[in-house]
């Protein structure tokens, strides 16, 4: 389980990593997915963090059977809870070393927000009772806190098309890397990096 002492040292709790299209998450096996829900978890763990949140870099969304499929396909991988989210559904994998790792395949991010918004309204939330707080939960859940990382596997010229809210205030480590080659060190290199840095929290250096 993460250490708490980590985590309140370098304020680490909720890393978000974009990488791949959902196309090649579904051509993968479950084997693959097994064995990258561990990397993802391990890398995780060894920087301190509680949540993983892992979202595609680009590519077109899936289909209503493709969908389907891609649930099925991860649920193969065991220990998946699906949950009901306002643009569809998200895929949550839980190990016992004590992190959470999220699988959202929607690449759009700023359908994501739409999505997220009416999904607040139809539930009858005025605008006036639009708070940054209450879309924060509704965009993020189950992660209980804002990303802290946004680790992109692509090179620095193309930010991802999945994120618009997650941007917003994290600090932000390219690895330019295809998904295929991502392993628990590449995590662990990314976390690194971050410990190393004075967070701005979206502000710029004086």
């Amino acid at each position: 389980m993460p250490n708490t002492a980590d985590f309140v040292e370098n304020g680490l709790s909720h890393v978000v990593v974009s990488g791949g299209t959902p196309g090649q998450w579904l051509n993968m096996t479950i084997a693959e997915w097994q064995r990258r829900l561990c990397s993802l978890s391990d890398g995780a763990a060894a920087g301190g963090a509680h949540w993983v949140t892992l979202l595609p870099h680009h590519g077109e969304d899936f289909a209503t059977v493709e969908r389907v499929k891609f649930r099925e396909l991860l649920e193969s991988t065991g220990k998946i809870v699906v949950i009901e989210v306002g643009h569809g559904e998200r895929y949550v994998w839980h190990r016992d070393n004590g992190v959470n790792v999220i699988v959202d395949c929607m690449a759009s991010g700023h359908e994501r927000f739409a999505a997220n918004v009416e999904a607040l309204r139809m539930r009858g939330v005025s605008p006036d009772d639009m708070s940054e707080e209450l879309l924060s939960q509704e965009l993020l859940q189950p992660a209980e806190q804002e990303a802290d990382l946004v680790v992109v596997m692509g090179p620095p010229h193309r930010m991802p098309e999945s994120m618009v809210w997650e941007l917003a205030y994290s600090e932000l480590v390219f690895i330019d890397i295809a998904w295929s080659d991502l392993n628990s060190s590449h995590l662990e290199l990314a976390i690194d990096d971050f410990n190393r840095r004075h967070r701005r929290f979206g502000g710029l250096d004086s």
